[in-house]
């Protein structure tokens, strides 16, 4: 019999906009991933105790030697992402296990990137030979041969993550799916400018978040209210979307030579680009970004509470307890804080499914009573 409490918690998550956690259920997922994980990692181990003798063999033989062992690789490791993708059809597809059928993707894209990797490694005939070559060919050329193999890898494992996705309908395949092609983007500049790739290198990871976080959004806007698996999608992409824009907007923006001490300047950027993403989060009404951003904003605030003379214990309890006490107000104050920054964008319309409006507090409690 349900409680009125129960009842209230089951309405509370029906609630527009909330961010329902659907990949998890109760901890018998926890017990099934764990022990797919280290299935996975003992089908990992087993096969390259297989094959590890071959290619030693076949390294200090030379010829078409090690050509037929990467074949046997690529074989193997294939074998292994097969084996994935049937457990896959009995979690994912057929019993819809969220967090088990996470665990199996991650472990079918490695099984995936080593085959497609070792079939690479075959196809060029990676021998001695070919190392010669690469030797040969100066700094630029050694980028554009390494380039090109992450392309067709990188490819040829987007490519196994997009199938996994539109066979299982995994949301998380299509963050995933969209990080590797992002690999694939950047491997290509590389291979384009070898030159240049170090300078180009957070610029094109600020392109690649941008473009996860822009294709997240288009998925939100599909579903304002956060209940289908439209939603589960653009959380995953800005999951993953999040680091890469922090990271190179971050790299991008403490490069700059600061009249200030260098370290504290860093520190104040940092902690500036995570409130900036904290307004994001709100308006949007997606958390993912603002958690990604918390390992940055403890050190930055750790740094910057440091200066003031503080020992390394009292550093740590005062960050903690500041930055713990801004996330405890944020968390209760969410829907509040929302409703007032979302005020003057329109209730309706495109504009209204990017920046969602916040129900007002009687439409809330209405619906949980």
């Amino acid at each position: 019999m349900t409680t009125r409490t129960d009842a209230r918690a089951i309405a509370a998550q029906t609630l527009p906009g909330e961010e329902e956690l659907r990949f998890i259920r109760n901890f018998h997922d926890v017990f099934l991933s764990i022990g797919i994980l280290m299935f996975a990692a003992g089908l990992g181990i087993a096969t390259a105790i297989l094959v590890g003798p071959m290619l030693a063999d076949a390294a200090q033989a030379g010829g078409d030697g090690f050509r037929r062992a990467l074949t046997i690789v690529a074989a193997a490791a294939g074998a292994d992402a097969l084996v994935m993708w049937l457990m896959a059809e009995f979690f994912a597809r057929g019993r819809r296990l969220f967090l088990p059928s996470i665990v199996i993707l991650i472990a079918f894209s490695i099984f995936a990137f080593v085959g497609a990797g070792a079939a690479y490694g075959a196809i060029v005939n990676l021998d001695q030979a070919f190392f010669d070559r690469l030797d040969g060919a100066g700094v630029e050329g050694a980028v554009r041969q390494a380039s090109e193999f992450f392309i067709v890898v990188s490819a040829a494992t987007t490519l196994a993550i997009f199938a996994f996705y539109a066979r299982m309908k995994l949301p998380f395949a299509m963050g995933l799916g969209a990080m590797s092609l992002t690999g694939v983007f950047m491997a290509g500049a590389f291979y384009a400018w070898p030159e240049k790739g170090l300078d180009l290198y957070q610029p094109m990871q600020l392109v690649s978040g941008l473009f996860l976080f822009l294709l997240g959004v288009v998925y939100d806007a599909r579903d304002p209210e956060r209940r289908t698996r439209i939603s589960d999608n653009g959380f995953w992409l800005h999951f993953f979307a999040a680091p890469l824009i922090l990271n190179s907007a971050l790299g991008l923006l403490v490069g700059v030579d600061s009249v200030m001490d260098r370290q504290t300047g860093a520190a104040i950027v940092t902690l500036g680009v995570v409130f900036a993403f904290a307004f994001v989060s709100l308006l949007i009404n997606r958390r993912a970004l603002l958690v990604a951003g918390l390992a940055y904003a403890l050190i930055s605030a750790g740094f910057l509470i440091s200066k003031i003379g503080l020992s390394g214990a009292w550093t740590i309890a005062v960050t903690l307890l500041v930055l713990g006490g801004v996330m405890v107000l944020l968390g209760g104050g969410w829907h509040s804080l929302r409703r007032v920054i979302v005020a003057p964008f329109p209730k309706t319309g495109l504009i209204a499914r990017i920046i969602p409006p916040e129900p007002s507090r009687e439409e809330r409690r209405r619906v949980s009573e």
